[in-house]
């Protein structure tokens, strides 16, 4: 019983000739955990942290049951006791993984075979022999000689040529060692770390994370953005999570890649038809298909053939059309299984990809190579292993979103439920050293609106907001917003439990609406139903959904579950739950996004990860962040003010400081067109209104020059001349319209009327806001800021940035212009609309904002029309209204134009980077010489971008502390950690996060010829977002691109109203001659000089 056995002990999941390390079994009487006599079992020596197996626990059933010991290695007789007892089996072959155990176990290699270096070339090639094992000497110089080794991995560097030279270690020193029976624990230890797996310390590196070295790809990667040329030091320093968690996966990790059709027989009226589920099809929805394809997959591994050649936990299948597996499958062709799923037979067909071969290498590369598309197989890969634990579940994944589809709903209203996911994304973060990054997941707890599973009947119900469904025939306008809603999304009949999607609702009823049956009887629906299935229909008229060239009652249809709601979709109640759900404080997102990352896997309990030899840290990232000096801001200063008021935490109170520039309101009219509201009401708001301006330094006539009440029913049709008579019989500029409710219609006849047709700056207040002035000091706030909109509006600027800033002396000079651009898009096509042949009925707006004014933060807007849904600004539209900001900055600087340019572009993703610098540069460029010949400024470039899922958490949060406590600080910037290893970029959150957890925004600084360095960068875009007109606050992007959405909404608006203007008129609808649109729609010279879009 004292006799030393060694065994290689098994990880759950990994192929047979990957062992792990090395166990010591000695044979003991009585089993530790079950407390039975008997030899078999084992006593296990605790070699791994995430194994909870004590020292002296013995290895019995119940141990293999849990998984420490692979059931079949037992079962099969792969390693058992007798062949290590009698010295067949060499123990430290096996836990080196020379030899593959089951290929000794059965005598396919002989033992002096592998001791004389005779091992076939392939099981180097299959990765039996591990290259570090001959650069520790554990396999000897002749094996590389006789072509067991490669020579190639030598002159890599993965083999270290002097121990190759020198003939590294004999094999039968570790004979010795392993064979003495007086070797001490520690000695054991010893051999363990010499032979076994890296230590954690070498594999990872003193951080405790494996990081690649870039060094290697440069041949690879062609960069031609700008490069980070510092480190960010300005500020206070502090301690972050970020909702990163660091990976480790072998170095030498490789996929192989092939493609999965699966054809799944479905049975129709004329028959059966071959459906392809793994590429799009009308027939299923996407969801279904990848729950199909998963099914059929996974029956694929009941047939006995496939388990014994194939292993489940080694091969990761996307659900749909690819699969990766560890080994080689060796396909030469193509397989072919049929197998029968619940929905019918489908045949599987599988082909190998080329390349075929993805190494972990050509993942980093993926990563790294910004917009790089030709390597997506690569990042796929990877990307997949790591999903299969939440694609084994029951989880709905849309992309790198996950959902549990039931037990989590929240319903929103207007038949729409809010199901919790989680949202994951490998990434590489930037590493300890310069060149190097490592492996993380970027986990996030997202929300997401689905259509609530339930009869269609009830979901029309709660759209249309209506005490009873009525057994009448609804209004057009109802009819038209439950197409808005319905239209597109699929719906099974309960009296034949077939599924369809819903072309729209008609305005046929069932009482009266006849077709010919398929016995060429014409029939009502209403007797059809009656006759047919013995159904009474409740409803019968109320109007049916058409499909094709069939009618459904409503009552028959019951809404199929895990749809999403399109964003369009949603209505202002919905948007405002979702808003108000999402806003979880930040220790509850913080405890969320822990408990999530533990469904991603990446454990000892993820045997897909186990087999891959990944795992995944349980903690957040600790990142190092900067709190940007804080600056202040400048309002009017005289003999006895200075005007200046610091920023505290991204807001400063304006206190008794007069604006920047005041406006002088001289003529304005008042417009009430609610009638809840009577005058002496709005005369008593008014009143205070004019108040607060004169406190505020703002010229504003007490009285207005006129005073006029229209019902909101007349409302449309009075504006169109209603600022023609202000602007010739009163003389007004401005003119306040009170409005009952938010109506996008009267808005946007409101400002196309007022701005583009006849020059009159227009504000519009809702009731709910006339009546919130009215409720004492809280009122002192709303009239303060309505009072910052107006003087924007009417050519004041609030307040500017104070050069006491060290940044801002520096860098805020007359010859510095800051231009931000935005593209405002309208709503994507369904597929049901392209396949119809439907054009987008609005064109994108580009939006263009630039500080040309007369003094330094007082921005002018210009917008332009282009393809619709095209990210990628036009020339002509770039070097338009380039030329014509530097004509304004022209007049307002004494003929001097501006040394250096900073361009702020929002809405473009990492693929389109390549667009901007390629295209959006060149007609930046193309612009400065067209003006003048030879003028050339230095140009920046920045990319802003909100859309990530990036989250930074302060170390130390109380539950019990208010939201703008538990967030990081306004001015945090992190320039380490999840930016990019290539870029010159940085996280900066500049705004104070009140509601939920704060969102940070990326900033990529594309192009640089300013060569600012990481602090000037930082401390310039910080510096911005107190520009913002419409409040006292540091805002969460810089004001330039914040002013550039604005604008790109108001082209829309206006547009729009030019279209219904013409459509009412009798015209049909506007063609794509976007220069004559724009002319339409541009705003009077007296407006384009005012900020009226604040």
């Amino acid at each position: 019983l004292g006799k030393v056995v060694m065994l290689a002990l098994f990880q759950p999941g990994r192929r047979r000739d990957e062992t792990i390390g090395m166990g010591t079994y000695s044979l003991y009487p009585v089993c530790a955990n079950c407390k039975v006599e008997g030899s078999s079992h084992l006593n296990i020596k605790k070699g791994y942290e995430q194994w909870d197996v004590a020292e002296k626990d013995v290895v019995c059933q119940k141990v293999v049951s849990q998984r420490v010991v692979r059931q079949e290695l037992v079962s099969q007789g792969v390693v058992p006791q007798e062949l290590v007892r009698q010295r067949v089996v060499r123990q430290e072959l096996p836990s080196q993984r020379v030899v593959r155990q089951e290929l000794v176990s059965q005598g396919v290699v002989r033992e002096e075979l592998v001791s004389q270096g005779v091992v076939p070339q392939e099981l180097v090639r299959q990765r039996v022999v591990r290259q570090e094992l001959v650069s520790k000497g554990v396999v000897r110089e002749e094996l590389v000689g006789k072509g067991v080794v490669p020579q190639e991995p030598v002159s890599r560097g993965v083999v270290r040529q002097q121990l190759v030279s020198k003939g590294g270690c004999s094999i039968s020193l570790l004979d010795s060692m392993l064979q003495h029976k007086e070797c001490s624990r520690n000695k054991y230890e010893t051999t363990e770390a010499m032979f076994g797996q890296m230590s954690l310390k070498e594999e990872m590196g003193d951080s405790g994370v494996q990081e690649f070295d870039l060094s290697k790809l440069s041949g690879r990667c062609v960069i031609n953005y700008a490069q980070r040329n510092s480190f960010g030091s300005m500020g206070t320093a502090i301690e972050l999570h970020t909702n990163y968690f660091s990976i480790k996966v072998p170095k030498d990790l490789t996929f192989y890649h092939y493609s999965v059709e699966i054809l799944l027989t479905v049975m129709r009226r004329r028959g059966t038809v071959d459906v392809n589920i793994t590429s799009a099809t009308s027939m299923f929805a996407p969801i279904d298909c990848r729950r199909l394809c998963m099914k059929a997959y996974k029956t694929l591994f009941e047939i006995d053939e496939v388990k014994k050649i194939w292993n489940f936990n080694y091969m990761f299948y996307d659900q749909r059309a690819n699969l990766f597996s560890l080994n080689n499958l060796q396909i030469s062709e193509s397989v072919e299984y049929s197998v029968t799923t619940p929905q019918g037979k489908a045949k599987i067909t599988i082909k190998p990809c080329n390349p075929l071969l993805i190494h972990i290498e050509d993942v980093i590369y993926a990563l790294v190579h910004i917009g790089s598309d030709s390597e997506r197989s690569a990042l796929q890969a990877l990307d997949i292993a790591t999903s299969m634990k939440l694609f084994d579940t029951e989880v709905m994944s849309f992309g790198n979103k996950f959902f549990k589809p039931v037990g989590n709903e929240l319903s929103i209203g207007s038949g729409v439920e809010l199901y919790d996911g989680l949202f994951k994304s490998l990434r590489p973060m930037l590493g300890a050293a310069c060149g190097k990054c490592y492996l993380a997941f970027n986990i996030e707890s997202v929300k997401a609106a689905f259509y609530s599973s339930q009869p269609l009947l009830q979901s029309m119900h709660e759209e249309l907001r209506l005490s009873y469904i009525p057994n009448k025939p609804l209004h057009e306008q109802q009819i038209a917003q439950l197409n808005k809603k319905f239209s597109g999304i699929r719906v099974r009949t309960t009296h034949l439990n077939r599924s369809f999607k819903i072309q729209c609702f008609s305005d046929k009823i069932p009482r009266t609406h006849v077709f010919t049956d398929d016995s060429g009887v014409n029939t009502t629906v209403f007797d059809y139903f009656k006759t047919r299935y013995n159904i009474t229909l409740r409803y019968p008229n109320l109007q049916m959904v058409k499909r094709g060239h069939t009618f459904i009652p409503p009552e028959l249809c019951n809404i199929e579950p895990n749809q999403r709601v399109p964003m369009m979709k949603l209505d202002d109640e919905n948007h405002r739950m979702i808003v108000q759900t999402c806003a979880v404080p930040p220790v509850q997102r913080y405890r969320e996004i822990l408990s999530k990352s533990n469904a991603v896997g990446g454990d000892c309990h993820d045997l897909f990860a186990v087999a891959m030899g990944l795992s995944k840290s349980s903690d957040m990232v600790s990142v190092k962040g900067r709190v940007l000096p804080e600056p202040s801001v400048q309002y009017q200063s005289d003999a006895r003010n200075s005007g200046k008021v610091e920023v505290r935490n991204g807001q400063w109170d304006m206190k008794q400081n007069k604006v920047f520039v005041a406006a002088e309101i001289s003529h304005w009219a008042l417009c009430n067109m609610c009638p809840t509201i009577d005058q002496p009401q709005l005369v008593q708001f008014v009143q205070l209104l004019v108040r607060k301006a004169a406190s505020m330094g703002i010229n504003m006539n007490p009285r207005p020059a006129s005073y006029d009440c229209f019902h909101p029913r007349e409302a449309l049709e009075r504006m169109k001349t209603y600022f023609d008579f202000l602007i010739r019989q009163k003389d007004a500029t401005y003119a306040i319209c009170v409005i009952p409710e938010k109506n996008e219609a009267l808005r946007r006849s409101i400002k196309y009327y007022g701005e583009v047709v006849n020059g009159v700056v227009t504000q519009i207040l809702l009731r709910n806001t006339i009546t919130k002035g009215f409720l004492g000091r809280k009122s002192e706030t709303l009239y303060m800021q309505i009072m910052l909109k107006v003087n924007a509006k009417n050519g004041g600027v609030n307040n500017e940035i104070s050069m006491a800033h060290p940044v801002a002396n520096m860098w805020f000079r007359g010859d510095l212009l800051f231009m931000g651009f935005d593209v405002n898009h309208p709503p994507a096509l369904s597929r049901r609309e392209k396949e119809s042949g439907e054009v987008p009925l609005e064109p994108s707006v580009v939006g263009a904002v630039c500080n040309c004014g007369r003094t330094q933060f007082d921005y002018r807007i210009r917008y332009r029309l282009q393809d619709s849904r095209k990210e990628e600004i036009e020339r002509e539209k770039i070097v338009g209204v380039v030329m014509e900001f530097l004509k304004e900055y022209q007049n307002n600087n004494k003929n001097t134009l501006p040394k250096s340019v900073v361009v702020y572009r929002d809405g473009v993703s990492e693929s389109q980077f390549e667009m901007v610098l390629e295209s959006e540069k060149v007609s930046l460029q193309e612009a400065f010489g067209r003006f003048r010949r030879g003028y050339s400024p230095k140009l920046t470039i920045v990319i802003v971008q909100k859309r990530h899922h990036t989250r930074f958490f302060r170390t130390y949060m109380n539950p019990s502390d208010k939201n703008m406590y538990q967030n990081i600080p306004a001015g945090t910037v992190v320039d380490t950690g999840p930016v990019s290893c290539r870029l010159f970029d940085f996280y900066l959150c500049s705004h104070l996060g009140i509601q939920g957890t704060s969102r940070p925004t990326l900033y990529t600084v594309l192009y640089d010829e300013n060569e600012f360095n990481a602090d000037a960068m930082q401390g310039i875009t910080y510096l911005l977002c107190q520009t913002y007109q419409r409040c006292n606050k540091s805002v969460s992007i810089p004001a330039p691109v914040y002013h550039a959405h604005h604008a790109a909404t108001r082209g829309k608006e206006l547009y729009c109203a030019y279209r219904n203007k013409m459509m009412e008129e009798g015209g049909s609808e506007l063609t794509a001659d976007f220069v004559r649109l724009e002319e339409a729609i541009n705003s009077k010279p007296v407006i384009q000089q005012k900020m009226t879009w604040a």
